[in-house]
């Protein structure tokens, strides 16, 4: 926790809804408590094993979903899409120099335990 930086981050990988989703509630409740604004990131990956037209239609149409719904509560909303494999590399290291705090979900399946865990260690931040 860093209470003296820009902004709380969260880190949107598996809930990728602005609704009943328990992270971005937690993340948006720190902010608030912290005074600082909310900023969430929702990134698509191109370059993994199980990548698919229809799995990346189904993310970039709640893309725009999300997108509406950040921009009518004032909440900052960073939609990050791939261009090519590997091209978002060091994305949310870059957006975490500036953070009070990471938040992102917890999901026990798929690739993504081990992409958090990866992430994780390369944050200035507490692990917990």
């Amino acid at each position: 926790m860093r209470p003296d930086r820009n902004y709380v981050l969260y880190w949107m990988v598996a809930n990728r809804r602005s609704r009943y989703n328990f992270a971005l509630q937690h993340a948006a409740q720190e902010a608030e408590r912290l005074g600082r604004p909310l900023v969430v990131l929702e990134a698509l990956r191109v370059g993994y094993r199980w990548a698919s037209t229809r799995l990346h239609r189904f993310v970039l149409d709640g893309m725009v979903d999300n997108a509406v719904r950040f921009q009518a509560v004032g909440v900052t909303y960073l939609p990050y899409v791939e261009p090519a494999a590997g091209a978002g590399s060091g994305l949310l290291e870059t957006l975490s120099s500036s953070v009070c705090l990471v938040v992102t979900d917890e999901f026990p399946c798929f690739s993504l335990p081990r992409m958090v865990a990866a992430t994780a260690k390369r944050l200035e931040a507490a692990q917990g």
